[in-house]
């Protein structure tokens, strides 16, 4: 079994966890993930105890515990699920993934639908022909969308 230590203050190191469970038993492992990105911790962390029951202590004593002015969440860690990302927004790939800000997508026209921002109308001007000739609206065309909602 392992435990899950999340609300972690980002500036915790490995020490300090382990020195909040090593009044319940023996630490065989403390682990604080990084950031794949940046490197930088990602505000929780694992910890395994010699024995069950020495966790199950720690479970419920350190519930609550305040770490460097952050109430912890503490909880009997659940098994990573096989398949890869349940389910959050997925990332990666040539863009269509979204950011952190909303329903931005990320990295610039990636996988999105490319508008030119006027409802209703789908911009079909990108793509096309290597003929554009010099008038403003060659190559350019729009048409209607096609959906249910609206009238």
């Amino acid at each position: 079994m392992s435990i899950f230590v999340g609300n972690l203050p980002f500036r915790a190191e490995q020490e300090d966890v382990a020195e909040l469970f090593a009044p319940f038993g023996d630490i065989t492992n403390c682990f604080l993930p990084l950031e794949r990105d940046t490197g930088r911790k990602r505000g929780f962390a694992f910890v395994e105890l010699a024995d069950e029951d020495s966790e199950s202590r720690a479970i419920e004593a350190l519930q609550g515990a305040e770490l460097m002015g952050r109430p912890l969440r503490i909880n009997k860690a659940e098994p990573r699920s096989s398949g890869g990302g349940g389910g959050g927004p997925r990332r990666g790939g040539y863009g269509g993934g979204r950011s952190d800000y909303g329903d931005r997508p990320s990295g610039g026209y990636g996988g999105g639908e490319r508008s030119s921002g006027a409802r209703g109308w789908e911009d079909r001007s990108y793509g096309g022909g290597a003929d554009r000739g010099d008038s403003f609206g060659a190559g350019r065309t729009r048409r209607r969308r096609s959906s249910g909602g609206e009238g």
